[in-house]
């Protein structure tokens, strides 16, 4: 981590602050962008909270959620920028990226090994179970008081970002963050009814689709589904159901390398890889202009989803036949 106390130095003598989150956001981003600028505004600062994404309504239940302004709702970027769990400028979303280049001051706050410390400030910890778990180490310095509204954001963030405390980044201070987190009161029959016990039919629809087109590798190790445009389509579902399906092709057993393909529009595809056994899919997602965690990584590819799977499915065999040379050696 770097500049730590010039970074908290610079948050408390601003006066108007802008936090953003990147595109398509998830638990982390949301409740970080949450739970930080909440906290601010109790020290009397002016906070303008802004995603290029519309929020998804699984975190509707978080105060704070339904002041997230879009870019174009943003008539003037004050000084202070910071982001919050973004490996880059870019992440926010090309309109609004270039915008905030132009901070006086930019404030880079981040867990992602891939991180490529843009900002004049940067606290990143490639150790943090998530941006949460940062953004609460700096609750203390900058003397922000821990409330139920606070605390439920960074709650919701933690347990987004290390499935429910069954991810390998999960540790015992995680949990024992988790821990002090509803000792200040986090209703947790509320977070768990909005994060994992309703979803809307879309959603299931989408579900079903896609595990129709779960496919393996000849050798058990590789697992994938594809989400066409059609799909989401066909099945009202948006992109924010898509996040969770990835899950499943990691699931199988014997798979080390789970993937799911996503038709962003024709000629572009997100791809999501999730990893068990200590494989480096950072590095895979690497290959393509990507990047994310060790067991948690992602890109974009400009190309048709047939193309795309092919390439992403030799690399991430090769990737593998690498991982068992380098075990054989050991």
């Amino acid at each position: 981590m770097e500049n730590h106390e010039s970074l908290v130095e610079v948050l408390r003598l601003a006066d108007r602050i802008l936090i953003a989150s990147h595109v398509n956001p998830d638990g982390d981003s949301i409740g970080t962008l949450i739970g930080l600028g909440l906290g601010l505004e109790s020290l009397g600062k002016e906070v303008i909270m802004v995603n290029n994404d519309k929020t998804p309504s699984m975190y509707s239940y978080l105060d704070g959620a339904s002041r997230i302004l879009r870019p174009e709702q943003v008539e003037e970027v004050p000084d202070t920028v910071v982001l919050v769990d973004c490996t880059d400028v870019e992440r926010v979303g090309p309109g609004l990226a270039e915008r905030l280049k132009k901070a006086a001051v930019l404030v880079n706050i981040d867990h992602h090994l891939s991180n490529s410390r843009f900002g004049h400030y940067n606290l990143v910890d490639e150790e943090a179970a998530a941006t949460a778990e940062i953004v609460a180490k700096l609750l203390g310095p900058l003397k922000i008081k821990l409330n139920q509204s606070i605390a439920t954001a960074l709650y919701t963030g933690i347990v987004m970002d290390t499935g429910s405390f069954r991810y390998s980044n999960t540790t015992a201070a995680t949990h024992r963050l988790a821990a002090y987190f509803l000792e200040q009161g986090v209703d947790l029959d509320q977070v768990r009814d909005n994060l994992f016990e309703t979803r809307p039919l879309a959603m299931l629809r989408l579900m079903g689709e896609a595990l129709q087109t779960l496919k393996t590798s000849p050798d058990g190790q590789l697992a994938w589904v594809e989400i066409t445009q059609e799909m989401l389509d066909r099945t009202g579902a948006r992109d924010e159901h898509c996040e969770e399906l990835i899950n499943y092709p990691r699931s199988v057993a014997g798979v080390k390398i789970g993937i799911l393909f996503r038709e962003i529009s024709p000629g572009k595809v997100k791809v999501g890889f999730r990893s068990k056994c200590g494989v480096d899919v950072n590095k895979l997602a690497g290959q393509f202009g990507g990047g994310g965690h060790r067991s948690a990584a992602g890109c974009v590819i400009n190309e048709r989803m047939p193309e795309v799977v092919n390439q992403v499915i030799l690399a991430a065999e090769d990737l593998l036949k690498q991982d068992l040379k380098q075990e054989t050696v050991k």
